[in-house]
């Protein structure tokens, strides 16, 4: 599951859990993925719970809320 957020800059971003896989620590996150501009890096949020449990928040989040998810994400290192 993804969703698509638009920042205040007016760029797109996808937003999907993960966790452990791809080189991500296996802390639950959710990976916010700069889709305007790839070079940009990546921006993620630790989470409680397991992929599932962050997969169903974000099918509840409403866009507000997700948007101030990303305004508390630091960038991936």
């Amino acid at each position: 599951m993804t969703r698509t957020i638009q920042d205040q800059d007016l760029l797109l971003w996808e937003a999907y859990a993960t966790a452990g896989n791809f080189g991500y620590p296996d802390q639950s996150k959710i990976v916010f993925h700069c889709l305007s501009n790839p070079a940009r890096r990546a921006r993620i949020l630790e989470r409680a719970g397991d992929k599932s449990d962050v997969e169903q928040e974000l099918v509840r989040l409403s866009e507000p809320e997700l948007m101030g998810l990303f305004d508390r994400t630091e960038e991936l290192s």
